[in-house]
């Protein structure tokens, strides 16, 4: 029989051997992509695999540089930074008043997070014929291939998600200290603003975040609604065919500089995301 000290040290390896597996199994991919976003295109097919290329060579990221691909990285850029902005620009008042005052009754909020079940696909053809054209003060306006097409098309999901989340965090916070600034002598808005809104700035960071990562990896509308003008960098991403082979290393490159800009901010609001996920208490 093991004693107690010894199956607390078997159990604790078996954790540490789990975490190492689990977290092999996710960096594995991103050092591959390094990897061969470095290689010549002699090295992609090697079998065994090269692991460090024998003449690493940045030609991949010079073809990226040289030609749209940082084009297409804007794109992505401008359309998940402005449907940021509409969306929690709508998102904070609505889901404020519906925790606060209950707009609407007992069951639109459940309503409003019923609109993100619903298959972005079955979507598409009416999003289509209606960007296509259509009449606006006697002027024919198209939103196909547009920044604005997009960020409309995005807001119409992250906004039930982002609301449905962050009625959630409007009513952890205890109404009785909002009213206590309102007593002070702020008005309604001025206690949201003051009170309210910093308290819960970490869930507001999280509903961001994945309201902007769900903007920035969105493919299929990407692909059916913009041709080159508007094109994203996931969808670039998925076009590196010719009719012989595949870029596989400019592909990687493109990849790597894609997840770029998400790493940054994560690493920017990292404290706030724990905080976040985890919102439930008030700070006294």
């Amino acid at each position: 029989m093991f004693s107690r000290r010894a199956l607390l040290k078997i159990e604790n390896i078996a954790v540490y051997v789990i975490l190492v597996m689990a977290v092999s199994l996710a960096v594995f991919p991103i050092a591959w992509t390094v990897s061969t976003s470095f290689k010549s295109v002699g090295e992609y097919y090697t079998y065994p695999p090269v692991w460090i290329p024998k003449n690493p060579t940045i030609a991949n990221y010079t073809y990226i540089i040289s030609t749209a691909g940082l084009d297409y990285l804007r794109n992505s850029l401008i359309i998940a930074s402005l449907n940021l902005l509409l969306v929690l620009g709508v998102s904070i008042p609505a889901a404020y008043g519906i925790a606060r005052f209950r707009v609407g009754g007992e069951n639109l909020s459940f309503w409003i997070l019923s609109q993100r079940m619903l298959p972005p696909v079955a979507t598409i053809i009416p999003f289509f014929l209606l960007f296509r054209g259509f009449q606006l003060f006697d002027r024919q306006i198209t939103l196909l291939d547009k920044h604005l097409g997009l960020i409309l098309v995005y807001c119409t999901f992250n906004i039930a998600f982002a609301v449905w989340l962050l009625i959630g965090f409007f009513e952890s916070f205890p109404a009785e200290i909002e009213e206590a600034a309102v007593i002070d002598g702020c008005s309604r808005i001025g206690a949201v603003l003051r009170v309210v809104i910093p308290v819960i700035a970490p869930g507001i960071v999280v509903t961001g975040l994945f309201c902007f990562i769900f903007s920035w990896n969105e493919f299929l509308f990407a692909l059916i609604l913009t041709r080159e003008a508007a094109k994203t960098v996931t969808l670039q991403l998925s076009q590196f065919r010719t009719p012989t082979k595949i870029l596989w290393g400019e592909m990687s490159a493109l990849s790597l500089i894609t997840i770029i800009p998400i790493l940054v901010i994560v690493v920017f609001i990292q404290r706030y995301l724990v905080k976040g996920l985890a919102f439930g208490a008030v700070k006294g």
